[in-house]
């Protein structure tokens, strides 16, 4: 027969959802789903490690990260140590230095002195530990190790191996078999031979084969595209989303003296997580080339270079021209993907002031991509990264209205057509519907790089890349995410949502002083969905230093909570992922 409390008797405590754990005698609340490496950051103490990384299964294979453990004789590895309640974890013990220093003096026998010509230095996980805990003198004077024939060697379509780097810490095996699934990558021969290769016959060739370099900690993986050119510490990182598809991976755009050099993720669990697919990694490179540096127009058959001013007031006089012949019927605004939700607001704003039902956006499809985030794989189909949210901002045609497809049918023939981006789609360099185009009175496009659209078009605006502009894209979840500009255009060239704008105020509608900001306070008020966004969800994940992508963030000390507080006792975080964000958030508040 069970038991029955007595009346008034406590109740049985709540089962914690944390551990109570001492760091060099701190005590800090840590969540019971990570590790004693993460749980350490929130003590504001960095546990040097390799093979670690928070997605991938533990092996404690790089012995780096020892520490010693109140009650256990031994020293012991902290990736491979479980939490409890009450550990006691002492990280600054004269064993636990002693026994950093020699692993670093053994990882190094045999790594070469290249750290010069490395392209890896500067975000190199070796060098920053080498530095951190290792001896600054080596007592090693033999031959070091050489693998012929596996050095500087393309093992896949963007990813050079150079074995003499590698540390063995499996992260990149690890990656392909856990995360791909494809598992290219194993280790070849055994004791001081062994190497990580591909397997007999097969290329290092997944969607995400460029992530097998971003865990690797030093530079034994480099992908092909960044090799030799440029110092990562030349590089100013500014958080973005991927123009790649609607997944709407979180980035940071790499880049120096207005060239963007590369992308890498950016750490969002609930989107790419720590990840980022070859074809989104190498669009960064489409931002560099610049065909329309000028604004452009057409006077018969003579195109000729002018001011963007003179430009916007043509087109704003051409539309007042057809809205008092043909009425606003005979005008068509068409909208792109490719630009932010700002801008689409803005284009939508600019049909409903001049009552014009006909506004349309279109996206094509592409092959389907996927990416993984901490919980599930996220899949999109679109080439462009905002169709959701353009659709949001109200780019449909109204009632009365007519859309593209009537348009490029001849059902309808607008006498003025005004694209905001000539390169909404691939039926802008399709010869037979850009005709379609042409059929009208007058056309006007934005855009960056020439096609066949901007070749026919009356009057040309020069547009600034995704790099040269902010704003928020939607993307497949529903979710709205900002991404900030890395570089002003060069002028006369401006962003999409300056150009919108200054046409609206010739228009007679909106303010020169508008914003990105602004549009984003208006969108709230006005699109359904959108009142409730906030400038700190906007923001997206923490920006990452390619040689840390075992924890997405740059180590600093910190005391117990993270924000100042004294005391010795911290509520915990709901999770890793946002100690990461608050730690990258104060470094970039930190940074000159």
């Amino acid at each position: 027969m069970s038991s029955v409390p007595a009346s008034g008797a406590a109740a049985p405590p709540a089962d914690k959802k944390t551990f109570t754990v001492l760091f060099d005698g701190r005590a800090v609340e840590v969540p019971k789903d990570v590790n004693l490496i993460e749980a350490a950051l929130l003590a504001g103490i960095e546990i040097p490690h390799f093979c670690f990384h928070p997605r991938l299964s533990v092996v404690g294979q790089c012995r780096m990260c020892l520490v010693e453990i109140e009650g256990i004789p031994k020293i012991q590895a902290a990736c491979t140590t479980p939490l409890k309640e009450g550990l006691s974890v002492k990280t600054t013990t004269e064993k636990v230095v002693q026994s950093r220093a020699a692993n670093m003096e053994f990882l190094l026998i045999n790594h070469p002195l290249d750290c010069p010509i490395c392209d890896q230095a500067g975000e190199c996980t070796l060098q920053d530990n080498s530095f951190g805990y290792g001896d600054q003198k080596s007592r090693y004077d033999e031959r070091k190790r050489q693998y012929a024939g596996y050095g500087r060697t393309m093992i896949g379509p963007h990813v050079v191996a150079d074995m003499t780097r590698c540390i063995q810490c499996t992260r990149c095996i690890r990656f392909c078999s856990e995360i791909a699934g494809t598992g290219e990558l194993t280790f070849l021969d055994r004791g001081g031979r062994t190497l990580v290769w591909t397997h007999e016959g097969r290329e290092l060739d997944n969607d995400w084969s460029g992530c097998a370099a971003d865990v690797c900690p030093v530079g034994a993986l480099t992908t092909k595209e960044f090799r030799f050119r440029s110092r990562v510490w030349y590089l100013e990182k500014t958080p973005s989303v991927c123009p790649g598809c609607n997944i709407g991976c979180n980035i940071s755009i790499e880049s120096k003296d207005s060239v963007v050099y590369r992308f890498l993720p950016r750490l969002n669990p609930e989107v790419n997580d720590y990840w980022l697919c070859d074809y989104g990694r190498f669009l960064s490179e489409s931002l560099n080339p610049r065909e329309i540096e000028k604004a452009k127009a057409r006077e018969g058959s003579e195109v000729r270079d002018v001011i963007v001013p003179a430009a916007v007031e043509r087109i704003a006089n051409e539309i007042r021209k057809t809205i008092d012949g043909s009425g606003p019927k005979g005008l068509f605004f068409l909208g792109s993907a490719h630009l932010s939700n700002e801008e689409n607001f803005l284009l939508r704003r600019i049909a409903d002031h001049l009552s014009c039902p006909n506004r349309d956006v279109v996206v094509d499809r592409s092959r389907m991509r996927k990416i993984k985030s901490k919980t599930e794989w996220i899949a999109g189909d679109h080439a462009g990264a905002n169709f959701a949210g353009a659709k949001d901002m109200g780019l449909s045609p109204s009632e009365g209205g007519y859309g593209l497809e009537a348009v490029l049918s001849g059902e309808a023939s607008p006498e003025v057509i005004f694209v905001a981006d000539a390169a909404f789609a691939a039926a802008a360099d399709d010869p037979e519907k850009v005709a379609r185009f042409r059929a009208a009175r007058f056309l006007a496009v934005a855009a960056r790089t020439a096609n066949a659209l901007t070749r026919v078009a009356d009057v040309v605006l020069p547009a600034g890349s995704l790099a040269e502009k902010e704003g928020t894209f939607t993307n497949v979840q529903g979710r709205v995410q900002r991404f900030q500009r890395a570089f002003l255009p060069k002028p006369p060239v401006r962003a999409h949502w300056e150009l919108l704008l200054l046409l609206a105020v010739t228009l007679g509608h909106g303010d020169r002083a508008w914003t990105p900001s602004t549009l984003r306070t208006l969108i709230r008020a006005d699109v359904e969905g959108y009142d409730e966004m906030t400038e700190e969800e906007l923001a997206g994940g923490a920006v990452m230093k390619k040689g840390l992508f075992g924890t997405g963030v740059e180590v600093r000390p910190l005391d117990y909570s993270l924000g100042g507080s004294e005391s010795p006792l911290t509520p915990a975080p709901a999770s890793a992922e946002a100690v990461a964000r608050k730690l990258s958030r104060r470094a970039t508040e930190e940074r000159p």
